[in-house]
């Protein structure tokens, strides 16, 4: 019975993740959550399940991540939200906590096979992915970059610091185009391809689940594009997502003003 852990199951990839596992018998998974009642409501038919484990808890709880993740063929770690804001560092975060877990681990268990880490990141972070851009399409990237600048400076560091572990651990960089919530449509691996328009949650899942199961190393340290077969439909959200993350980025202080009073997240 393989074991998958998820560091981060209340997101919108990390339920699906669970979602889709759950569907084998064969599969046992260990769910990582800041919130336990929140996970039983996002999934009320966990409790149901003889095969899932649940650790809730703060994410910098070195052993609580090591409890987790021992023992697992692959971990997930799909730690992230739909913002951009001065000092985010979520992913970072992640990364760092699961590092030392797995360090705790080995320094226990000099043997112990590590797991496959597989990092949801961005088409963005892929120089791969990065085409010969006209005008036009040079200037939306820059908007979309400005909007989400804060995003992506926290995975390039969570990105940089997990390299940095090549000696010893096996890590993939899953690297999808806009995510929307969207039914399922199937799914192809890519190293090469840009990722063009979004992908449904659905979709993505099942790549990463696809990658996890890869019992060779074709994937090691690689950035892989998620494509869905047919077109995912645009997410409406966008423009809340790219206004939210421009005034982030010109008026800081404006953004946490409004954040401090809910106006936004």
């Amino acid at each position: 019975m393989p074991t998958y852990a998820i560091i981060g199951a209340t997101g919108s990839t990390g339920q699906q993740i669970l979602s889709q596992l759950l569907q084998s018998p064969d599969n046992k998974v260990k769910v990582y959550c800041r919130s336990k009642a929140k996970l039983e409501k996002l999934s009320p038919k966990l409790a149901a399940h003889q095969n899932v484990d649940v650790y809730p808890g703060a994410l910098n709880d070195v052993q609580l991540i090591a409890d987790c993740t021992a023992n697992s063929k692959a971990i997930f770690l799909v730690i992230g939200a739909n913002v951009s804001y001065p000092g985010m560092r979520m992913i970072q975060d992640g990364a760092h906590s699961v590092v030392a877990a797995l360090s705790t681990i080995l320094a226990k268990h000099p043997n112990a096979k590590m797991p496959r880490i597989l990092l949801l990141s961005s088409a963005s972070m892929n120089p791969r992915f990065q085409p010969d851009q006209g005008r036009v399409v040079a200037a939306m990237t820059g908007l979309v970059k400005t909007a989400l600048f804060y995003a992506y400076e926290d995975l390039g560091h969570a990105e940089d610091f997990l390299r940095l572990q090549k000696g010893w651990l096996n890590v993939t960089f899953i690297h999808p185009g806009g995510l929307v919530e969207d039914e399922a449509k199937g799914h192809t691996l890519t190293l090469d391809k840009p990722p063009e328009g979004f992908i449904g949650y659905p979709d993505l899942a099942a790549g990463m689940i696809e990658v996890a199961e890869w019992e060779d190393e074709r994937y090691a340290w690689e950035g892989v594009g998620v494509l869905p077969k047919s077109s995912a439909r645009f997410n409406p959200e966008v423009p809340l997502i790219f206004g939210r993350g421009l005034l982030a980025y010109y008026l800081p202080p404006v953004y946490r003003g409004f954040k401090s009073i809910g106006l936004v997240q």
